[in-house]
C-alpha cells in the first residue's frame, strides 16, 4: 500500500498536478489516495524521477501484525459507522434547512480543473513554424474541463490549417495515451517527438513509424499536397494524446464553440 497523499502534500502538488505526470484523470488519483492502493512500477518510477528516491520511499505503508490489523479493522468500522450516522443526520439537516446553499457548494466542490499550456502549442503542419517542445511542464492556468470533456488531462493552443476542423487560434483538449499500443488509427492526436509537436490524424506506419495525415487536402497547382502525410520514427515520440474535441470564440465577446 502506498500513502499518495502523503507524498503529494510534501511536494505541495496537487491531485490534478500528479494526475498529468501520470498521464491519468484527477479522479483517478482520488480513488487511489482514498483505497492507498500501489502504485504501478511506472507511477513508481515517474515519483521517484520528480520527487527523488528518498521522498518516494518513505511513504510506503508498514506492515502491521494481524492482531493489529484486526483491531485496527474493528476501529475502522467503527469510526465509518459514526460517520455515516454523523453525516446522514447533517444531510437531513441542510436539506431541510438550506437546500439552495447545499446544492450550491456541491455544484462549486464537483468542478474538474485540468492544466492549459498556452505557451505549449499545437501546429497542424511543419512547413513555416514549429511547435514550441522546449520541456515546458508548468501550466499557464488550470481550467474547469466541465461535462464535455471529462476525461481531459490537458489542454494546449493550436494553430495552423492542415487541421480543417480545428481552426487556428482554438484550445484543444486532449487525454494523454498511456498505452500507444491503445491507440486508434484514424483517430486525430497531437503527438510530441524530439523535434517538434504537431496535430494530425495517425495510421499505422508498421514497426517503426507512425504515419500523420492532415484533413486538409488543398494542393498546388501540380497537384502534389499542400500539407503532405508524414512518417514519424517511433523512437522519436515523447508523448501521444488523444484530441477530445476544441474550443474556439468567433468573436471575443461572442459565444464559444464546442467541437467534439
Amino acid at each position: 500500500m502506498y500513502d499518495l497523499k502523503g507524498l503529494r502534500k510534501e511536494v505541495n502538488k496537487t491531485q490534478s498536478e500528479i494526475a498529468v505526470l501520470f498521464g491519468c484523470g484527477q479522479n483517478n488519483i482520488s480513488m487511489q489516495e482514498k483505497s492507498n492502493r500501489d502504485l504501478t512500477t511506472e507511477q513508481m518510477n515517474i515519483l521517484r524521477k520528480n520527487f527523488g528516491e528518498e521522498i518516494t520511499s518513505k511513504y510506503y505503508y508498514k506492515n502491521v501484525s494481524s492482531n493489529d490489523s484486526v483491531h485496527q479493522s474493528i476501529d475502522n468500522i467503527n469510526d465509518l459507522k459514526s460517520a455515516s450516522e454523523k453525516n446522514i443526520k447533517l444531510l437531513t439537516e441542510e436539506e431541510i434547512l438550506l437546500p439552495q446553499q447545499s446544492h450550491k457548494s456541491d455544484f462549486f466542490q464537483d468542478k474538474k480543473r485540468i492544466p492549459f499550456y498556452d505557451d505549449v502549442a499545437s501546429i497542424g503542419g511543419i512547413n513555416s513554424i514549429v511547435a514550441d517542445n522546449s520541456g515546458h511542464t508548468t501550466p499557464s492556468e488550470w481550467i474547469d474541463a466541465g461535462d464535455w470533456f471529462p476525461e481531459a488531462t490537458a489542454a494546449i493552443r493550436h494553430y495552423g490549417d492542415s487541421m480543417i476542423e480545428y481552426p487556428s487560434g482554438s484550445i484543444l483538449a486532449l487525454k494523454r495515451v498511456v498505452d500507444h499500443r491503445l491507440i486508434i488509427w484514424g483517430r486525430n492526436y497531437s503527438i510530441e517527438t524530439t523535434e517538434f509537436r504537431i496535430t494530425k490524424r495517425l495510421q499505422d506506419g508498421g514497426n517503426d513509424y507512425v504515419l500523420a495525415y492532415s484533413s486538409n487536402e488543398n494542393t498546388y497547382s501540380d497537384g502534389t499536397l499542400i500539407h503532405s502525410p508524414i512518417r514519424i520514427p517511433k523512437e522519436t515520440i515523447r508523448h501521444i494524446d488523444l484530441v477530445l474535441g476544441c474550443v474556439t470564440k468567433e468573436y471575443s465577446n461572442g459565444p464559444v464553440k464546442i467541437i467534439k
